[in-house]
């Protein structure tokens, strides 16, 4: 059992395109979230995002609200939590797919994945034995093969619904 990680280290596992596509689709609609979803991520980024140049960080073009949110993604696990909260409300009607096809790949589901009350101690590294991203979105496709999240995303709500980070010496052949 490995020791527990902050949320912000996922962005070792993404590449810079994907945590601002991250970003994007969570800034696009805050209708889709919950109250008390949707009113914390407002004050996290009203307290934590500062645009050059205007007052009100809400109402920034999304361009650069997006590239000034990202810098904030990369460093603090808190705020991380609050945008990946969202991100995942966006896809929760799939929850049952993902249960169905990570259990059958030997993933346990944590009580605090994926709302992460401590930040700090999120994630773990420790996917199955022989476990790596191909063989991951294949099953949870044939769980659903009318699934509509691409490849970066199946993979992505799967390490955040289990907690689970992939193993590094599995990493670092993809």
């Amino acid at each position: 059992m490995s020791e527990k990680q902050p949320l912000h280290v996922i962005n070792v596992f993404i590449e810079p395109w994907f945590r601002l596509e991250i970003i994007e689709k969570v800034l696009e609609d805050f209708s889709l979230y919950t109250d008390e979803s949707r009113k914390e991520l407002a004050e996290t980024l009203k307290n934590e995002v500062k645009v050059s140049g205007f007052r009100k960080t809400l109402t920034a073009p999304k361009k650069l609200l997006i590239r000034e949110t990202a810098k904030h993604f990369e460093t603090n696990p808190y705020f991380v939590r609050v945008i990946l909260n969202c991100w995942m409300q966006l896809f929760a009607k799939n929850d049952k797919t993902f249960e169905t096809a990570l259990t059958e790949l030997g993933f346990e589901f944590p009580s605090e994945a994926p709302t992460y009350s401590d930040p700090v101690n999120a994630l773990e590294e420790g996917w199955p034995e022989g476990l790596d991203y191909p063989k991951l979105i294949e099953q949870v496709r044939k769980a659903d093969d009318k699934l509509d999240m691409s490849d970066d995303q199946i993979v992505f709500y799967a390490i955040l619904r289990t907690g689970k980070l992939p193993n590094e010496k599995d990493n670092e052949n993809d």
